[in-house]
């Protein structure tokens, strides 16, 4: 553990590779091995079956996971240790990034649901700019001009008191359609846009339907208040 690296500076996640294509920014990202204390919001959201953890590079070599999950013990059991590696290696990529004429953006949240701001670590490297999902709808609003989320949303039972309140604000809401994402129809009376395209565009679409496609082969035949059908899209909003 004491030679874990903790970001990925490579873009070697597809997602980040894509929003950072074309822009003023160069994206790193922090991937923990998920569970119920840095997702605190997934059993209700019924998500972590779902969940990418298993998908990508982590569905064919499993050193990905076990190096998340050294990770995430690290994060929980030597969280000092963790913090002041985390700074450090933020301010080299900023360093780095700074160096080679770009901006330095970070998803530290890349699939965990940890409030960064109780560590300070936006706070302190305000020069830099930070976006996650999230499925606290109390940390949507972190009170930072270079920290933005996006709610995700999830159709269960348990979940509609955060979605309801999600859907009263005007940040991004992220959510997860099988086959294809119907672009230009609505959604919780939201117009649906591609969030296919690039995160750093979704992270700034207020009072939008973020569609993500699912995704994960063993995932496409899965049911679960998660994933939403593309004909449950309307054609117009009921609200207008």
């Amino acid at each position: 553990m004491q030679n874990l690296k903790l970001l990925n500076t490579g873009a070697t996640n597809s997602k980040i590779a894509k929003s950072q294509s074309g822009t003023e920014f160069k994206i790193a990202s922090l991937s923990l091995y998920p569970n119920n204390i840095i997702c605190p919001g997934a059993k209700a959201a019924d998500c972590m079956d779902l969940c990418l953890k298993d998908s990508g590079f982590a569905g064919v070599f499993k050193s990905v996971n076990i190096a998340r999950e050294a990770k995430t013990q690290m994060y929980l059991k030597e969280q000092e240790k963790f913090l002041a590696q985390l700074r450090k290696e933020i301010a080299a990529f900023i360093k780095r990034c700074n160096k080679e004429g770009f901006r330095a953006a970070f998803r530290l949240n890349t699939i965990s649901d940890i409030d960064w701001t109780k560590h300070g670590i936006p706070q302190e490297f305000s020069e830099a700019y930070f976006y996650d999902y999230t499925k606290r709808v109390k940390t949507l609003e972190t009170g930072l001009q270079n920290y933005k989320k996006i709610f995700s949303y999830s159709g269960t039972p348990q979940y509609q008191t955060q979605v309801k309140e999600a859907v009263k604000q005007h940040y991004p809401i992220s959510v997860v359609f099988r086959d294809f994402v119907p672009v230009g129809k609505f959604f919780l009376n939201r117009e649906i846009i591609d969030g296919d395209k690039s995160d750093l565009i979704n992270a700034t679409a207020f009072n939008k339907i973020v569609g993500l496609k699912l995704k994960g082969n063993k995932n496409k035949e899965a049911k679960g208040k998660f994933i939403v059908e593309p004909w449950q899209a309307l054609e117009y909003d009921r609200a207008a």
